[in-house]
């Protein structure tokens, strides 16, 4: 399903009510947003006190390891 949305004022955008159907997004559910090359990745969060250390991890590492030799580690991260 591709659609087309605005970003309002405020950076904000509506998910269509389509998708937000089938993946069961109400007011107040978390989502993870995140970069995957040319794409931004909106997926519902379900965050227990390891994930976020793994969401934490992730950012940290990606800085130390910004080289081609460390890129075989982006699937397990």
């Amino acid at each position: 399903m591709t659609e087309v949305v605005s970003v309002g004022e405020k950076g904000q955008i509506v998910i269509p009510k389509k998708l937000r159907d089938e993946f069961k997004i109400e007011k107040g559910t978390k989502l993870l947003i995140s970069e995957e090359d040319d794409k931004i990745i909106l997926k519902p969060a379900v965050l227990d006190e390891r994930h976020l250390f793994m969401l934490v991890s992730e950012a940290s590492l990606k800085k130390v390891w910004g080289n081609k030799y460390d890129e075989r580690w982006d699937n397990v991260l």
